[in-house]
């Protein structure tokens, strides 16, 4: 029986591990600011964008305005792979922001942000290091904002997506086959013991 059970267990340890699970935005948690069609944001990239912020044109001058969206997820992230693509068009650079987050005692809690500058393409990060100073869980909030100013646009987002926090098969076949080991080591320990003799005397 034991040797079934361990052969079972290496079975399971060694079966390569499957690809990380993908997970899309599933809904809007809160907006501010100049924000349109969020719903497009929605899922894998598919040409239909989301603008995040806004611009006006004064003069021949661009004048961007501030937007800002908390995207939330069906199934917490882990932070490593996150991916937003952006489409191009419309005046203006847009200056974007973005932070990974989780409700914590009823409060949504971000980490810091980091910056890069929209437009079209496909922006991939990592912020798991992010997401686990603030939930060893993983995290279900996305925060996108961008930045008003001079010669600033609104950020075309056509799709954004992150990776599961969830451990691998093989992770779970070694977590299991550490505890039989530890349960095996104690019922041998215990076997093993010598029975105490009292003598009165």
């Amino acid at each position: 029986m034991r040797f079934l059970a361990s052969f079972l267990l290496f079975l399971l340890a060694a079966q390569p591990a499957a690809a990380a699970t993908t997970v899309y935005a599933t809904g809007v948690s809160s907006q501010s600011g100049v924000v349109s069609n969020l719903a497009n944001g929605f899922g894998p990239a598919n040409g239909a964008a989301a603008d995040i912020g806004g611009a006006v044109t004064f003069f021949g001058f661009t004048i961007g305005q501030a937007g800002q969206v908390v995207y939330s997820f069906g199934q917490a992230l882990s932070g490593a792979g996150l991916q937003l693509t952006g489409l191009g068009g419309g005046p203006g650079v847009p200056a974007v922001r973005i932070s990974i987050g989780e409700i914590v005692g009823g409060v949504a809690t971000f980490s810091t942000e980091v910056a890069f500058a929209g437009g079209a393409g496909i922006f991939n990060f990592d912020l798991s290091t992010q997401c686990s100073a603030i939930s060893l869980t993983g995290c279900s909030l996305l925060r996108i904002r961008t930045l008003g100013g001079f010669g600033r646009g609104p950020f075309h987002l056509d799709g954004v997506s992150g990776v599961a926090a969830a451990p691998e098969p093989a992770a779970w076949a070694l977590m299991l086959f550490g505890f039989a080991g530890v349960a095996w080591r104690l019922k041998r320990q215990r076997a093993a013991a010598p029975a105490l003799v009292r003598i009165n005397g």
